[in-house]
């Protein structure tokens, strides 16, 4: 299993995970936005894929999905993004078939300016984790930012650790960032990856 260590990074953690995760992005590329939210994400994965990529985002707050969709449309790339309302745990069931898939992005908690009482838990975080390792291409990529400051952040912080710290070690490498401001309830960054054959040998 992974001995996970905590770097600090004076990068915002989300430029951290974006710009990351761009390396695994090109123009027909298949990624996931686990966590719609805001749509910034879907945004962002929806360029990068190009012409040819296909974005797949969930969320189960049709209020978010409404939101995506306005901003989606008005940059023009709606078409590239497909909105599912449904829970990310079932996103197996909305990959193409054989499909690989190269970038995930996770941005746990609760929907900015919506209610805070709906947020995402550790099981169904770690479920649909599992999902995305499991279809994830050779080089593909996957970050998931934990933030902690609210009720039931730091359980699902801790839940998440516990799965990825259990990932064999000589396949699978994880980082997890902290900011310069780093305290007990602030955000972490996780990023995930397959080892290369040149770095299990």
């Amino acid at each position: 299993m992974p001995k996970i260590l905590v770097a600090v990074t004076e990068e915002r953690l989300t430029a951290a995970a974006s710009t990351w995760i761009e390396v695994a992005l090109f123009d027909g590329a298949l990624a996931v936005d686990a966590t719609v939210g805001n749509g910034y994400d879907a945004l962002f994965l929806g360029h990068r894929v190009g012409p040819k990529g296909k974005v797949l985002g969930f969320d189960v707050q049709k209020a978010a999905l409404a939101g995506a969709r306005e901003i989606l449309k008005f940059v023009g790339s709606i078409d590239r993004v497909a909105l599912i309302h449904d829970s990310h745990t079932r996103l197996a069931d909305y990959l193409p078939a054989g499909a690989a898939i190269d970038a995930a992005m996770f941005n746990l908690g609760y929907l900015p300016r919506g209610n805070r009482q709906i947020i995402t838990k550790p099981d169904t975080t770690v479920l649909a984790l599992r999902s995305v390792l499991e279809h994830l291409g050779e080089r593909g990529r996957v970050t998931l930012l934990v933030y902690r400051g609210h009720e039931g952040g730091v359980p699902e912080y801790q839940g998440v650790r516990q799965f990825l710290e259990q990932l064999p070690g000589d396949a699978w490498l994880v980082e997890e960032f902290a900011s310069t401001s780093d305290s007990p309830i602030a955000p972490r960054l996780f990023r995930i990856r397959r080892k290369l054959k040149s770095e299990t040998t």
